[in-house]
């Protein structure tokens, strides 16, 4: 049952800029409306907001901890210890400059690697409404406080190697359709192991 009811928290975290990274082209289903940017982590619809030297974060459901929000998210990353080990020729330093408080997101393997298949010569714009439409017919659910629009997680690879080409072409997938389709099948039979990625 929906409600207007929210859940929140706030990451203490300096020299980040949420618009930049939610909308560089590392995620795909993330909207701005006003200060505020919604979208989906897992199975949870979120809502970020920009604070002075922090980001309040907002649920629909409550949350006992946040450390999967606080991880996606990078907040406990220093930038500055970071930048420090950068060379210091002048186009590094304007690339800095002009980035800064960027972040690399720590996304979920299987979503982070479908979206990467299905961006192959698109503009972030057309990326966007592949991936609504495939969340949109084949993904989970997910609750959300009343008056905010619809929201689906990612169809696992379990889901999508389950379909046929076509319907991922229905959802202007185009020729990277059989690609998608061959990479769930591997992912799903578990010949390949998306979450080892993270130990290297």
């Amino acid at each position: 049952m929906s409600s207007s009811r929210t859940f929140e928290t706030v990451f203490p975290v300096r020299d980040y800029d949420l618009a930049a990274t939610l909308d560089s082209g590392q995620v795909f289903r993330w909207r701005r409306k006003d200060a505020s940017w919604t979208g989906v982590v897992g199975k949870h619809w979120v809502r970020l907001t920009s604070a002075q030297n922090a980001i309040r974060a907002q649920t629909h459901a409550p949350r006992e901890q946040w450390d999967w929000l606080r991880a996606f998210l990078q907040t406990r990353v220093d930038l500055a210890a970071i930048l420090e080990t950068f060379p210091g020729d002048p186009p590094m330093r304007a690339a800095v400059a002009a980035c800064r408080g960027l972040r690399l997101l720590r996304q979920e393997p299987w979503e982070c690697l479908a979206s990467f298949i299905l961006s192959s010569t698109k503009q972030i714009v057309q990326i966007r409404q592949i991936i609504a439409q495939l969340c949109d017919r084949f993904g989970e659910p997910v609750a959300v406080p009343s008056g905010e629009p619809s929201a689906f997680a990612f169809p696992p690879a379990e889901k999508i190697a389950g379909l046929s080409e076509s319907e991922l072409r229905a959802c202007k997938a185009g020729f990277r359709a059989p690609y998608l389709l061959a990479t769930a099948v591997e992912v799903a039979s578990g010949r390949f192991n998306l979450k080892a990625l993270r130990t290297l």
